[in-house]
Formats: structure tokens, sequence, C-alpha cells
């Protein structure tokens, strides 16, 4: 129960995500007083590592499996996770010997292995001449990756670096399906970067789909590449919380806030979804300004979703292809003209026959995760409409079973959370939208409505940061990074 007192501090943040913890981890080492609010009796959000609990006969005991995000080629290329050094607070950030593949029937998969080279991108690519139009596309990317981020995860009203912004205006000019210079890449390739552009749950024809699938894809050629925690996601937000506690911070849990009155700070930064903010501010009987911005901010556009399907096995996937033994992640939905129409399919409010499955194997890098018997979790979601209820177990092991043959005889139990259902574990994630928001064109450039200062709320001391604003979705910390240096008016160069 949420104390009659408000909660007073120089800075309160509502929310406990790695934006909220980034925004307040700055604030309490400039030297604020901070005081974090999580509705849920665990810290993180949608990055969070939990116990199995629930699993049909009890087969997830001694399983830890991640609710929400498990791979984070973010959260080892950002420039908060790069200043707040993951490794000095104890997160292993480990790449696997497969970064990623792209699992097709009848024939073997589309690999990227770690430290990609080009006698390695012709073996997962299938020849010498797929690996050049690979590199040919994400070269120019590849070598200047940190500004590259820098430029994705921009506060979008800063200049970023400018060679990397014209290295990606070029790369999407090329990789678009409708680009002015024409597509370099051929059936291999294109079906990659589709299965990555996927990620954003949206159209393919999208140029913010596109945008999605360049800098991800860029990220492969990264020292980190495509990492998983050791630990799980929730190492990464233990860490910020030991961080933010070490510094003098506060973290709450089981606190809901649902009213302005609740709080009594110089600052408030939600880490919530748009949806949410705009129904607490309607719910403090604000300005007529501020109610124009709050009844925009409920009426946000909702993206595609995810339903999620958590698998125990009883041993290692039976891939057809056996490289795959060493994926950290896995693409399934066909060729990239099955995956566009999947995804457009999910942005018409329709369930495609065959989905787009991602699928991580978090053994590969974490051997800790399976138990003596040798059961293991398997993290799964497949993209649906935004608040359906349809329970995709069947889908998933359909697809798995097409490249591996026999899956389900090492499946022990399954439970699917549908769509309609993932706000249970974290209120930001209502009906699926694992987005906190549409990521389209303008959902990136006007993120979440249109103003001068996205990460403003028309309140005084009343801040936004999540991934309803930029620069969007993902593990990076960029958009409380972004807060606090509004908060405190810059941050020092020594944090």
């Amino acid at each position: 129960m949420s104390p009659s007192a408000p909660v007073r501090a120089d800075v309160v943040v509502v929310g406990s995500g790695p934006n909220g913890l980034a925004a307040a981890l700055l604030c309490a080492r400039a030297g604020r007083s901070v005081v974090v609010l999580e509705a849920e009796d665990t810290v993180g959000g949608g990055c969070r590592t939990l116990p199995m609990d629930g699993m049909p006969g009890d087969l997830g005991t001694e399983l830890m499996v991640d609710p929400c995000s498990a791979v984070h080629p973010m959260a080892g290329a950002s420039p908060f996770f790069l200043g707040f050094d993951l490794s000095a607070h104890g997160v292993e950030l480990v790449t696997p010997p497969v970064q990623l593949a792209h699992a097709l029937p009848g024939r073997d998969a589309i690999v990227v292995p770690s430290a990609p080279g080009p006698g390695s991108l012709a073996d997962g690519l299938g020849s010498d001449a797929e690996a050049r139009a690979w590199s040919r596309l994400m070269g120019p990317l590849a070598t200047r990756t940190h500004d590259v981020v820098a430029a994705a995860l921009s506060d979008q009203r800063s200049v970023p670096p400018v060679a990397a912004t014209a290295a990606l205006g070029v790369a999407f000019a090329r990789a678009h399906p409708r680009g002015a210079l024409g597509d370099p890449l051929g059936p291999d390739g294109r079906t990659l970067l589709s299965g990555i552009s996927a990620h954003a749950i949206t159209p393919l024809s999208s140029p913010a789909a596109t945008g999605v699938g360049l800098v991800l894809g860029s990220l492969l050629h990264s020292p980190r590449g495509w990492a998983l925690p050791v630990g799980g996601s929730g190492a990464l937000t233990a860490a910020l919380s030991d961080a933010l506690r070490e510094a003098g911070g506060e973290i709450r849990t089981g606190f809901r806030v649902g009213s302005l009155a609740q709080v009594d700070a110089r600052d408030v930064v939600f880490n919530t979804s748009s949806r949410i903010l705009g129904r607490i501010l309607l719910e403090s009987s604000p300005s007529p300004a501020v109610a124009r911005r709050a009844r925009a901010l409920t009426d946000a556009p909702v993206g595609g979703a995810a339903a999620k399907v958590d698998l125990v096995l009883s041993g290692p996937v039976p891939w057809r292809d056996a490289r795959l033994a060493g994926a950290g992640t896995v693409h399934l939905g066909g060729d990239s003209a099955q995956i566009a129409a999947a995804e457009r399919e999910v942005a018409a409010g329709r369930h495609a026959d065959r989905p787009v499955v991602l699928v991580s194997q978090p053994w590969v890098t974490d051997p800790a995760r399976v138990a003596p018997d040798g059961r293991r979790p398997l993290w799964t979601y497949a993209h649906v409409p935004a608040f359906s209820e349809v329970d995709q177990t069947e889908r998933v092991l359909a697809a798995m079973e097409e490249v591996a043959p026999g899956v389900r005889d090492v499946v022990v139990a399954a439970r699917c959370t549908p769509a309609a259902r993932m706000g249970d574990h974290n209120a930001n994630y209502a009906g699926g939208d694992i987005a906190a928001g549409r990521v389209d064109l303008r959902g990136l450039v006007a993120r979440p409505v249109p103003r001068t200062d996205p990460f403003a709320t028309g309140v005084p001391g009343l801040w936004h940061a999540s991934g309803s604003t930029p620069p969007g979705p993902g593990v990076h910390g960029m958009a409380g990074q972004h807060v606090a240096r509004r908060i405190l008016g810059g941050l020092p160069a020594h944090w």
C-alpha cells in the first residue's frame, strides 16, 4: 500500500526500468536526494530476471527466465552504459559463438558469428557474393558504431555526429525496400536484415523498420555484438540499483503512483508509458493546456505486440543446422517476403499464420541457467496484434519444429503470456506493446507526441523518460540520461 504522506526528495523517479534508474543514478551522483518508486515487487521493468514459478508440474523450479528483454546489443554500446561501465559493476556481457541466426526450413541457417569477418560471413551467408554485399552495406556503419549509436540514441533535438548521420542516410537509401539507390543485398542478406528490422514490430516498408535494422545490424560488428548478460537481464538493473543505493538513492518497491499528490519533489521523472503518464496527469486537475497534452499522451498510437512463450526443455534444442547450438538469438518466420507479409498482418490487426518468432538460448553464454538434471529455459516471443488474447504456444512450436525436428520431444513444460496479459508484470507493456508506443517515422521524430522538448510535459519539473520518448525502446538508459542532463543542466564529465 502507498503511504498517505507524499514522498519527498529532490528527485522522485516513478518506475525502475533502465531509463528510470539511469536518471536516478545520475541525479544521485550529482548530490541530489533521490527516491525511486516501483509498482512491482522487483525492480527493472522490462529488464528483469525472475524464477520460472508456476510452470506446469513445477518443472520451472530452479530455473530463471527473463519476462521481457533477454538480448542486449544496445547495453554494450549506449553512451550511458559505456559511462557506467557495466564490467566495473560486476556485470559480464558475453557474446555467444553465433550472435544471430536466421533459421529457414529445409536448408542451412543464415548465421552471424562472433566477431564476423569476410570469411566467416561468407560461411554464414552462404557465398562470398552475399558476404560482400552485406559488408558493403554495413561496413561504413560498422567502422563507426560508436557514432552510429550516438546518432540513433540522441535526444533528437541536438546535432548528432555528422559522419555517422551521413553513413546512415546512404545505407538507408540502399536498404529500404523503396530505397533510391537500389537493393544492395542478396536474398540471404535481405532475409537477415528483414529479421532484424522486424524487432520494430512494424511493417518493413516503414522507414523506422529500416532504421532499426541498420542500427541493430551494425552492432553485430561492434566489440560486444549481440551480447547476453550472465545471470540474465536482471543483472543489469541489479547493478544500477546497487550503484544508486551506494550514491545515497533510495528504492521503494510495491509503491504504485496514481496521482501527483503522492510525490513532493523539485523534479519528478516518469519512467512509464505515455498512456500511464497521461492518465496520471488527468487525475491531477491539470490546466487546460496540460489536459490537452495528457489526452494526447493517453491516445498515443499503440504498436504491434508480443506474446511471450516460455518453454522448459529437458535438453538442448535439436536444431537441424548444428551451428545453432551456439546461437544466442535465433529468428524464425521464413524469408524476407514471408516476414514482410507477417508484419503487415500484425499491423492490420490480424494474426499471421506464420508469425515472426524470436528465440534466445541463455545457457549458450551462461551454463548456470541449466539445472543439474539438464532442464533449461527457452525464451521466445511471437509478434501479434496488440491486446491479442490468443495463446501462441502452438505457433511457436510449429515454427521451431520446421527447423528443429523433434523439439516437441524435449519440451517438458510451456506457458504462454498472451499480449493482453503482458502488462501484468509491467504496466508499461499493456496489450503487449513492448515498444511502449508505435514505432514508425512519426513515432521516432515526434515521440510520444509532437513537442519542442519530447521529455517535458508542460508541468514545470515534471519529466518523461521511457521507451515512449526518444530514443525509443531498448535497454540503453539514454532517455534517463537525456532527462538527467536537463534536470542538472548538464552532466559531469567524470560521472
